[in-house]
């Protein structure tokens, strides 16, 4: 059982991961019947890694160190309990990425990500979610020009923490806006909001 799941592939030599889910609560296998409440934009799936070898089906994460999933697991279970909510079973949040190739050092994700003709991003990126909570960071020249096809996303509500205001702004942040990450953030600067979409 496993509160993390995705697919990963070997795409010349580099591991990618996509349709990353975070469940709420912990599943046997999860299903395309699963219920998406909504989704989050990170930077790229940094050191977590599959717990066996790659298939092309979901498979559990080996978080190997990553904090990002769990920490948004954590802040998602505090929003349903400040809502009063049940969290229903085989409730998931999408992962989403500005490059999905997995590297532990950013600098060298984009390095090596820079050298492909073509990039495959996450058929995720199409669907229509509830909400899209975006984690980026700040402005980063090297970052900046894999934010703009997320101005297209479809979702009924979109929103960031402000880093240095530390307000959310319900709207798609623009390439040059800081998108405060997860890493260090005090839950309850976005748990009453988001206890409200829950």
């Amino acid at each position: 059982m496993s509160n993390y799941w995705a697919k990963f592939k070997e795409i010349k030599g580099n591991t990618f991961r996509y349709d990353t889910r975070i469940y709420l609560k912990k599943i046997n296998k999860p299903s395309d019947e699963d219920i998406c409440i909504g989704a989050v934009v990170g930077k790229n799936p940094g050191s977590a890694i599959p717990a066996e070898n790659i298939t092309d089906n979901l498979q559990s994460i080996n978080l190997d160190g990553d904090q990002l999933l769990p920490n948004v697991k954590s802040i998602f279970t505090k929003a349903y309990k400040v809502a009063n909510k049940t969290i229903g079973t085989n409730t998931y949040i999408q992962v989403l990425n500005l490059m999905y190739i997995c590297d532990k050092d950013l600098i060298s994700a984009i390095s090596k990500i820079s050298e492909y003709d073509k990039i495959v991003n996450c058929e995720k990126e199409q669907k229509n979610y509830p909400f899209v909570w975006y984690v980026w960071g700040n402005s980063d020249k090297n970052l900046n020009k894999f934010k703009s096809r997320f101005s297209e996303i479809k979702a009924d509500k979109h929103f960031y923490l402000h880093t240095k205001d530390k307000r959310i702004f319900v709207n798609i942040p623009s390439i040059d806006d800081p998108a405060r990450h997860t890493q260090g953030l005090p839950h309850d600067l976005v748990v009453p909001f988001i206890s409200t979409l829950v």
